[in-house]
């Protein structure tokens, strides 16, 4: 295996954008069966499952595509932390694009999913689940709810990695390498 060198910046590109198609396609499909902000676990796990098998394919494919199979522990938890970045990035354009032109209304079934959620569980007075959802209102806006994606991303980007990375490393061959080396160096 000949140790390449692409950069983490080129070489996650694609993965990530692969992943970022699929966590797309995932939430127009909950969009149009109007699940967007259903709290079903079934629906938190399946899109959990994306977000694991997302960066742990991403982060082979950059061992496998950019390192010619070699990669340190190092270089993949930052390959997952990239791909993280861009798949922030894309999810976030996307939702620009979801909550300002395909539906403006949806930020209001998202605070009323909020109320719900904290009338439900039953501690807070009415006053209180109000004053929560006015200061939501405040913080989550149809241009500052993706850009939170950005950094959560990134944050699961890091965390998954740490962990993948465990299984994915891939030391190149000691003695292959030392051989390279050796036939490299000028004749005397």
């Amino acid at each position: 295996m000949e140790n390449k060198r692409v950069s983490v910046w080129k070489g996650t590109m694609n993965p990530a954008l692969l992943f970022s198609l699929v966590l797309i396609i995932y939430t127009l499909i909950l969009y149009f069966l109007d699940k967007t902000f259903d709290r079903s676990i079934i629906l938190g796990i399946i899109g959990f499952l994306i977000s694991v098998g997302g960066f742990t394919l991403g982060v082979r494919s950059f061992r496998d595509d950019s390192r010619g199979g070699v990669l340190t522990y190092g270089q993949g938890v930052g390959a997952g932390t990239v791909i993280g970045l861009y798949v922030g990035i894309i999810v976030a354009v996307f939702g620009l694009i979801l909550y300002n032109l395909i539906d403006p209304e949806l930020i209001e079934k998202f605070f009323i999913s909020q109320e719900e959620t904290l009338i439900e569980q039953g501690r807070l007075s009415e006053s209180l689940i109000e004053q929560q959802v006015n200061l939501l209102r405040k913080i989550v806006t149809p241009v500052s709810m993706p850009f939170f994606g950005i950094f959560t991303y990134v944050f699961w980007g890091v965390i998954i990695s740490l962990i993948a990375s465990i299984f994915l490393r891939r030391e190149g061959d000691a003695f292959k390498k030392a051989m390279a080396d050796i036939e490299e160096e000028p004749a005397e």
